[in-house]
């Protein structure tokens, strides 16, 4: 009995460190931040790790998970506060922006000593891609591109018109009084993540040159995001 409660509280930690990590963004991809992206198997293979870098990657990435839950905590995040699907509160936005930042502060640092520079770098890169269209509200990639004031009130009509259309497409995987058409879902999933990819193309063109240019350096070469995908679950 006691096992299992550590195993459900293990299991509800790695579930808030992954929704905090990848900042409850609408159709993006299933990398769970920094954490699930730098000990997801193709993600290590795109960055050339080690065999040693591998194991100690896993181990980091077990003690980084309940750093990671202690900093949402620390930032006055509660888990199931969010709103409902779709929909995160303006307040709980804030909680959750200020952990995840945090959070990829504290990993990056920590990643330099097992990681080398070119491989963080393209860490950051993978990443930028699989946050999708809230890449564009990260501080590091605002000040890269030097977003006027215009262009990032864009942003937020953008993620805007992208949560409501990502709220309606799930909606359809609601079976109701509870139940969950889960393949469904999968197929859903799909269908957000293509069109979060067309938000994103939105986003780009409302850059100049010079910003395109830039964007397109902090993206790096592109990175297959379904790889990133949990696998389909099977009906029962």
């Amino acid at each position: 009995m006691r096992g299992l409660r550590f195993a459900v509280a293990g299991v509800l930690v790695a579930g808030m460190v992954g929704l905090a990590q990848a900042q409850f963004r609408p159709g993006g991809g299933g990398g769970g931040g920094v954490t699930g992206l730098v000990t997801n198997k193709a993600v290590q293979e795109d960055l050339k790790v080690s065999e040693d870098q591998v194991a100690k990657l896993k181990e980091w990435g077990t003690e980084f998970r309940k750093k990671s839950f202690e900093i949402m905590k620390d930032k006055g995040v509660e888990f199931g506060k969010g709103g409902g699907f779709g929909k995160i509160e303006p307040e709980m936005r804030e909680k959750m922006d200020a952990a995840t930042a945090e959070i990829n502060k504290v990993a990056y640092t920590q990643l330099a000593d097992v990681l080398k520079k070119e491989q963080v770098e393209r860490l950051k890169q993978i990443q930028r891609q699989d946050m999708g269209v809230r890449a564009f509200t990260n501080a590091e990639v605002v000040d890269a591109l030097k977003l006027t004031a215009a262009q990032k009130d864009s942003v937020k009509g953008v993620m805007g018109d992208l949560q409501k259309d990502t709220k309606e497409i799930y909606g359809e995987a609601n079976g109701g009084k509870g139940k969950v058409d889960f393949e469904k879902r999968d197929e859903n999933a799909k269908k957000v993540q293509k069109l979060q990819k067309e938000y994103v193309g939105k986003l780009e063109d409302l850059l100049d040159d010079k910003q395109k240019a830039t964007w397109k350096e902090l993206k790096g070469a592109e990175f297959d995001l379904t790889k990133l995908q949990g696998q389909p679950r099977k009906k029962d």
